[in-house]
C-alpha cells in the first residue's frame, strides 16, 4: 500500500483530513485485509479505495505453516505474473518478517536456492513494504499478535542491488505513518556488495548489518560465492572498517556451516585471522547456522557446535542461530517460489 498515494486521493476527492488518519488507523492499527473492514469510513469512500486503491500491490497465492516451529511461509503472485516468497517467523517472543527484495537473484551462491532461479527484476518499495503489512494482517485476522517487531532484508535477491527501493522500504517501515518498526529492528544483510556500504551507513545508520561471510578464503569463497570475484576478502574488510567508523554499529558475520566445505579447523583459523585483521573487531560477531540441505535436512549441529567452540576459543563473538522453516522450505537459502 502506497500511502502517499492514498492522502493525495483523499486529498484529490475534496475529503476532510481526518479521513487521512482514519485510513492510516485502519491500515496500520487494525490491520485490515480490506476496505469493507474499514467501518470507520462512508460507504461510497470504501467503494472508492477498493477501485481505485488496492491495500496490497499483489495476490497472497499460498500461506503454508511449519508443523515444527512458529513459522509461515507465503508465495505472492506480482501483477506483472512473476512470483516471490516471504516468511513471518517467530524466534523467541516477537514477531518478525524475512523480506524479499528481488526476483531471484543474480549473485548464484552454491548453496542458496533464490540464486538458481536467476535474475527477473527488482521489487518495488511498495511490492517490499507490503509484505510485511500481508503479515500483519495475517496476524491480527488470526489472532496471533498485534505487532511486527522486526524486519530482515535475508529473503529472495540482494538488497544491495535494489538499492534505492530497500532504503525507501526501510524508511518507510520505520516510520510513525507506517507500521512504526524501529530503525534498529531492521536488517539489511548482503552477500559482500563492498562498494554500497559507505552509502548504507550514511542513509540507514541506525540499521542493523549483516554480510553473509560463508568463508574466510578468498578461493573456496569464490567458488561458493562468486560475489567473492568482484568483491574480495580484502575489499570487504575496507568497507567494513569504514562502515564501522561511521557508525560505531555491531556488523554480523552470517556463516552457514557445511560440512567438510567451510567447516574443518583451518576454516575456523581463517576466519579468526580474517576477523582479527579488522580494526575494531570487537564489532563484529559471528553468527553460525547449519546449512540447510532441503526439507528437514540440514548440516549436524555437532558439526555446528564444534565450529562454534573453536571460535569461542580463540576469542571470537559467536551465537548458534535456530533453522527454522526446514520442514516448509522457508529457512536461509531456501527460497525460490517454483514448484519444488
Amino acid at each position: 500500500m502506497n500511502f502517499e498515494t492514498v492522502k493525495e486521493y483523499i486529498k484529490q476527492a475534496g475529503l476532510p483530513n481526518f479521513r487521512i488518519k482514519q485510513v492510516q488507523e485502519a491500515l496500520f492499527k487494525k490491520g485490515i485485509s480490506s476496505w469493507d473492514e474499514a467501518t470507520n469510513l462512508p460507504a461510497d469512500l470504501r467503494e472508492n479505495l477498493k477501485k481505485d486503491c488496492p491495500i496490497l500491490s499483489f495476490k497472497v497465492s499460498k500461506i503454508v505453516v511449519s508443523q515444527k516451529d512458529k513459522v509461515a511461509k507465503a508465495l505472492l503472485t506480482l501483477n506483472d505474473g512473476l512470483q516471490i516468497e516471504t516468511v513471518l517467523l517467530k524466534p523467541q517472543d516477537s514477531w518478525s518478517v524475512c523480506v524479499s527484495s528481488q526476483v531471484g537473484c543474480s549473485l548464484h551462491c552454491s548453496f542458496c536456492s533464490t540464486g538458481k532461479m536467476g535474475f527477473k527484476r527488482d521489487l518495488t518499495q511498495e511490492e517490499i513494504t507490503d509484505q510485511v503489512l500481508m503479515w500483519f494482517e495475517y496476524l491480527r485476522k488470526e489472532k496471533l499478535g498485534d505487532r511486527i517487531s522486526s524486519v530482515v532484508f535475508m529473503g529472495m535477491g540482494e538488497p544491495l542491488l535494489n538499492y534505492l527501493n530497500v532504503i525507501k522500504a526501510a524508511r518507510e517501515l520505520s516510520s510513525e505513518n507506517h507500521l512504526n518498526i524501529g530503525a534498529r529492528h531492521i536488517s539489511i544483510s548482503t552477500s559482500g556488495i563492498a562498494d554500497k556500504l559507505h552509502k548504507l551507513a550514511v542513509d540507514l545508520p541506525q540499521a542493523n548489518l549483516a554480510v553473509s561471510l560463508h568463508n574466510a578464503d578468498n578461493k573456496e569463497r569464490s567458488k561458493i560465492m562468486p560475489v567473492n570475484r568482484k568483491f574480495d576478502l580484502d575489499d570487504l574488510k575496507k568497507a567494513l572498517e569504514e562502515y564501522i567508523a561511521m557508525t560505531g554499529r555491531q556488523v554480523f558475520l552470517e556463516y552457514s556451516v557445511l560440512e567438510n566445505v567451510n567447516s574443518r579447523p583451518e576454516h575456523i583459523r581463517k576466519l579468526a585471522d580474517w576477523i582479527y585483521s579488522i580494526k575494531d573487531n570487537y564489532l563484529l560477531h559471528v553468527n553460525l547456522i547449519a546449512c540447510n540441505l532441503g526439507r528437514g535436512e540440514k548440516t549436524d549441529d555437532r558439526i555446528v557446535r564444534d565450529f562454534a567452540a573453536g571460535l569461542k576459543g580463540m576469542g571470537i563473538g559467536v551465537t548458534i542461530r535456530k533453522s527454522m522453516g526446514n520442514d516448509i522450505l522457508a529457512a536461509c537459502g531456501q527460497l525460490a517460489s517454483q514448484k519444488r
